[in-house]
This record gives C-alpha cells, structure tokens and sequence, in this order.
C-alpha cells in the first residue's frame, strides 16, 4: 500500500525547495492560493483544501482525513541526508531513493504496528548509534512524518507551533509504538526567519500558549522545558522536551 507524500504549504509558491528533495511528492495548499502554486510549480501535483482550514494542525489534520497513509514534508526542506557515510562518500539521497526510502519505511512501521513514523531529529553524525539504528518510541519531527490509516491521532486545532509534540505524545498515549528510522535526517531551513507558512503564526506568546495547552493533556512530568547544555541552547523560552514513562 502506496504512502502519499504531501507537502502543506501556505503562501511560499515561488519557494517550494521540498520537491527537488523527495520525487512525486504533492504540494496541499488552500483553494485561493492555487493559482500561484501551479503558476509557479507546473511540474507539480497540487491539491486544495478549503481556506476555511486554517493553521497548520488544522492542515494536517485534513491531510490525514483526505490521503489516508500520508508522510508530510515542510516546503522548505534542503536536503535528505545519511546519517553513515564512508570517508570521502556524500550523504545526500538522491530524490528518487528518499522516495523509496520513505515507503520502505512506512511499510517497515505498518509491519510492526506502528501508525506513526519518522526519521532522526538529529543531524549530528556522533548522535546515531548504529547499534540501534530503529527506535520504536519518542518524538518525531514536526518537518518529516508519516501517519498511517486507521490509527486514532488527530491534530488539535488549539495547537499553533507545536503539532509534532501533540502527535507524538498523543500517539504515545493511544499506541505507543512508533518508528523511527535514525539512519536518515531531512535538513531544514530556520523556521523562525523563512517567512510565510508556519512562521506566520509562530510568535513566543503562541509557543507559551502550546506548552501550557500540551502540559494541562499530557502532563507536566511528560513535556518539560528543555535545558541549557554545553553548546546547546534553547532558541528560545518554552522550547521544550518530552519524557515518556517507556
């Protein structure tokens, strides 16, 4: 069974960078702006919902309802990359091997019974144990996941920056079990500085709105503010963390 890839976008027509990554992928935008994206994207499939679905998890929660088994892709990612390489080897994946990257691995998740599925969150090569290259729960990232039909998650419409913490701790509470393939990383622009799509509606006041919404359904013990740690630091006041009792 064939896993659409769906790249939502809103008001970036002239800077889709997601299709040159990942081959075949469907760019999902509202019915106003689809003039502009097939004006701008003419090699690329386009699919409308209606301008009444507004924000991000109101989006995906339409794309799951409209496609079934669905891996969605922000528009601005850069790359799909490996996290193991040989010296001297590239770790770019070509477009046509993510695609067939991403159903091997939706098809790997539904195997085990899992309806939600990723890649790493992390680009770092040191990061990746090759001992453990699956991990079957945590987090997912919000710019590269998969659900699959037939599961109980949906995206709360309160949630404004922060759906991929509300999929992945709702799907820890109604499955548990995810898939999560650290092998692989997309690459991303900053968020906070690509104008248009979700930045629109990113602020601090809304980032403190969504921690506080996912703290009072979730539990202060399971999305906790993230700490300062050596180098790292958090890019800003709630970024946060989650820590499942499995």
């Amino acid at each position: 069974m064939e896993c659409q890839i769906v790249i939502p976008s809103h008001k970036r027509h002239t800077r889709v960078l997601t299709t040159s990554v990942v081959a075949g992928a469907i760019i999902c935008v509202p019915e106003s702006q689809a003039k502009a994206y097939r004006l701008c994207n003419p090699k690329d499939e386009i699919v409308t919902h209606p301008d009444s679905v507004v924000g991000l998890a109101r989006k995906r929660d339409w794309i799951i309802k409209h496609f079934g088994s669905v891996f969605m892709l922000d528009d601005d990612i850069t790359a799909f990359r490996r996290l193991y390489t040989q010296p001297g080897e590239s770790a770019d994946v070509d477009e046509l091997t993510a695609r067939e990257i991403i159903q091997a691995t939706s098809d790997a998740a539904r195997h085990a019974g899992a309806y939600l599925f990723g890649f790493s969150s992390s680009p770092t090569p040191v990061s990746y144990n090759s001992l453990n290259p699956i991990q079957l729960s945590g987090y997912v990232t919000g710019c590269a996941h998969g659900v699959l039909a037939g599961s109980k998650l949906w995206y709360s419409p309160e949630i404004k920056c922060n759906e991929d913490y509300w999929i992945s701790c709702l799907n820890a509470y109604e499955h548990r079990l995810i898939w999560k393939d650290t092998r692989f990383y997309f690459a991303q622009k900053d968020t906070f500085v690509n104008a248009g799509g979700l930045a629109e509606f990113r602020n601090l006041d809304a980032e403190e709105k969504d921690f506080n919404y996912l703290q009072r359904v979730f539990g202060k013990e399971v999305v906790t503010l993230k700490k300062a740690g050596g180098k790292a630091k958090p890019k800003h006041p709630f970024q946060k963390t989650m820590k499942l009792p499995f």
